[in-house]
């Protein structure tokens, strides 16, 4: 076969990324590749080819794909290029969903007109899954049926085909999950055991949640499908408003609060609050575009994590299926930046052991009190939101936190107020944070449902 001159994609690549991102001007795409407009007009038009390879690999840099979208293609190659185009619109639509998942919650959010917000946020909620009142954590009874039955959505569907991008031999990834590995894997990305929501039921008497076993990618599989999906049609829509029946894979879904649909797999959110003599605080993180699965990109509070046993085997599974030693381990993750129980391991985790056993200790002596307002879900991506507040004297947080990483694995904290510990609980810092903050919807519910029932929970 002949060899055949080829030319870079480098015109489709722009307009694409523009599309993507919104860019409507020829000066805002050279902005973000660092060259004069007249030549992204050229680059544009055709009437202008780029040949030089390390100028190809500098702009595939800045636009933060790899080297290989610019490949030289032949004529005999039109199968691989295609492949490669759709696995590049996959890509670009994955990092406006990561760069963009504030606003497109909210879309998501208008999507459903038969559901509670709560509080004035984004996070949705429905008759029973939420207290009318703070639950204390301890009251809670968490039920385990290990025999449940599958859920009837697994990501697999012909609706969710659009979503799964060919593989290097044509075929299509046969799950979502397949492919962010392949393709745009963060740095924290494990199929873990963990606990699937089966049932809930908060009142004024208290709460009940039902939990079967599935894993992460179970539910990445499915949630991360839907929040692709609405970011595929945002882009295509200019951002403007979409209607459901433009969402397939949404509709076969169907009511997402069923969880015999799908797996539910709620993460425990939790806003900390430290109770000090000079004035009450709070704590707030950026999540990582590159370093997490679920709101990437947003800020939220801390901790937050999937609710999942910490090792491997049916021992751990009996023995870590509770909210509080959740929530202890992720303290220990987010604020010291400690090694994550990551779930592969069949040693249980020692819960005596610091900062455990001053927080345990702390809580038992009515100096930690541990809060829970019921479940949400973000419509964005609904894996499932435990919203919870936990409120811990200023010595025993000192003692249980005598320094605080300022980052770790998932993200970095903002900086404390001057003169304390973390961002000051008031009026202002709260509704800066609701307004003004890119904040992930659990977050946003759980601040707002701690400052509606603040007489509760911080009196004095």
């Amino acid at each position: 076969m002949s060899n055949t001159k080829h030319e870079s994609r480098l015109s489709d690549v722009l307009r694409a990324y523009m599309r993507a991102h919104g860019l409507t001007q020829h000066s805002e795409m050279a902005k973000v590749l660092g060259v004069d407009r007249t030549l992204v007009s050229k680059y544009l038009s055709g009437t202008r080819v780029c040949r030089d390879v390390d100028q190809l690999r500098r702009f595939a840099e800045a636009m933060d794909l790899p080297p290989e979208t610019f490949g030289l293609i032949s004529p005999s190659d039109v199968a691989q290029a295609e492949r490669d185009e759709a696995v590049t619109e996959w890509r670009l639509v994955r990092q406006t969903l990561n760069r963009n998942r504030h606003a497109l919650t909210a879309a998501a959010a208008r999507l459903y007109w038969d559901v509670i917000p709560i509080e004035g946020t984004t996070c949705i909620t429905r008759p029973g899954w939420l207290a009318p009142n703070p639950v204390d954590l301890e009251t809670i009874e968490l039920g385990f049926d290990a025999d449940a039955p599958d859920p009837e959505i697994n990501g697999g569907e012909v609706e969710s085909e659009a979503y799964r991008p060919p593989r290097p031999n044509g075929d299509r990834y046969s799950r979502y999950s397949q492919a962010v590995r392949a393709i745009a894997q963060p740095a924290l990305f494990e199929n873990r055991t963990s606990y699937r929501l089966l049932d809930v039921d908060f009142s004024a008497a208290g709460g009940r949640m039902g939990f079967g076993l599935t894993t992460y990618f179970d539910m990445v599989d499915v949630c991360e499908v839907l929040a692709h999906e609405t970011s595929s049609v945002w882009i295509s829509k200019q951002r403007s408003r979409f209607d459901i029946e433009e969402l397939p894979f949404r509709r076969r879904v169907g009511d997402l609060f069923d969880p015999r649909r799908r797996a539910i797999l709620p993460s425990i959110n939790t806003l900390t609050i430290r109770r000090g003599s000079e004035g009450d605080t709070f704590f707030l993180h950026r999540r990582g575009t590159g370093s997490v699965t679920l709101a990437a990109g947003l800020t939220h509070i801390i901790p937050a994590g999937v609710f999942q046993p910490a090792a491997i085997g049916q021992a751990n599974i009996s023995r870590d299926f509770s909210l509080w030693r959740n929530m202890l381990r992720e303290f220990s993750e987010e604020f010291l930046d400690a090694p994550e129980h990551d779930g592969s391991s069949g040693t249980p985790v020692n819960y005596d052991v610091e900062p455990f056993r001053t927080l345990t200790e702390g809580r038992q002596a009515g100096k930690v009190r541990a809060w829970c307002f019921g479940v949400g879900l973000d419509p964005l991506a609904p894996a499932g939101e435990i919203l919870t507040t936990v409120v811990v004297d200023a010595d025993v947080f000192d003692a249980a936190f005598p320094t605080i990483a300022p980052r770790n694995a998932e993200g970095e904290l903002y900086p404390s107020d001057a003169g304390t510990v973390g961002i000051g609980w008031t009026d202002s810092n709260v509704r800066q944070a609701l307004y003004r903050e890119p904040l992930a919807a659990a977050a946003a519910a759980c601040i707002s449902l701690t400052w509606k029932h603040r007489d509760v929970l911080l009196p004095g």
